[in-house]
């Protein structure tokens, strides 16, 4: 369970029910079956510790032994699905994500509901383990998945806030100007969401320029990982996303004699 949490939403009680289901002897026999087949899962005894430890190393991006551990979760089985324990166990993983992205999604969109958020992450999170795109990766299994679940859930609410305001193509970004800034930049996705398809629609951004921009503000991406990932320099990375936001507000500037406020978001 997730710690000094008194919550009751659907995500919680969904925790708390797989958390019974691996604690009760079935489960832990199961699980004690399975994870003697490697020596890397026979050091958890529990399926609850295991996944206190992949908690623990949330932050810890690069750790070879969490990659290790993710790539054995979601390895498809014989007939090419995912054991049930390992679908449970990896549920378990992701609720933290899931709980905080659904309570950012709720922030900014209050009129959606917490618990239809929280259902299309699962879903999301649940396609996705099953499919190809995540068999095919080798690193950075926990970051993927985050990023996948996020920017499906602000898509997807996005989408739904504007079929509730079909006449009205300002409602969400008027709306998510009206919700505190919660400092971890994800209201951004909503302010930036049309500015930047206007601008890629315009030709004033690459689709590879306009991720850059999104993972690094929208997504909460930092210059460093940026960097990794990329295989550049943390210098370069931040040069190149200055120089891209200099070029729209100059462009901007030229096409309607001010500069958008979105860009506003990307100041220090």
């Amino acid at each position: 369970m997730m710690a000094g949490s008194d919550c009751d939403c659907l995500i919680c009680r969904l925790e708390e029910n797989l958390v019974n289901e691996l604690s009760h002897d079935t489960g832990l026999e199961e699980y004690r079956l399975w994870a003697a087949s490697t020596q890397l899962l026979s050091t958890f005894p529990t399926a609850s510790e295991l996944v206190g430890y992949l908690h623990r190393q949330q932050n810890d991006r690069g750790n070879s032994s969490v990659d290790e551990i993710l790539l054995h979760l979601v390895g498809a089985g014989t007939n090419g699905t995912l054991h049930p324990i390992r679908e449970r166990i990896v549920l378990l993983v992701f609720v933290p994500t899931i709980h905080r992205t659904t309570t950012q999604i709720s922030a900014v969109f209050p009129l959606l509901g917490r618990e239809d958020t929280a259902q299309h992450l699962f879903a999301t999170l649940l396609d996705f383990l099953h499919s190809q795109e995540l068999r095919l990766r080798r690193s950075h299994l926990a970051f993927a998945v985050a990023r996948k679940m996020r920017r499906s859930a602000f898509r997807w609410a996005i989408r739904e806030f504007r079929l509730d305001f079909p006449n009205d193509s300002d409602a969400a970004p008027a709306a998510a100007e009206r919700i505190p800034q919660s400092g971890d930049g994800s209201h951004a996705g909503v302010l930036l969401a049309k500015f930047l398809d206007d601008c890629e629609r315009r030709g004033w951004l690459s689709q590879e320029e306009r991720q850059l921009l999104t993972q690094f503000k929208v997504e909460g991406v930092s210059s460093t990982e940026l960097a990794r990932l990329s295989r550049q320099s943390v210098g370069a990375i931040e040069q190149r996303i200055h120089r891209l936001l200099e070029k729209l507000r100059r462009i901007a500037r030229k096409s309607s004699g001010g500069t958008p406020q979105q860009l506003d978001l990307f100041r220090p």
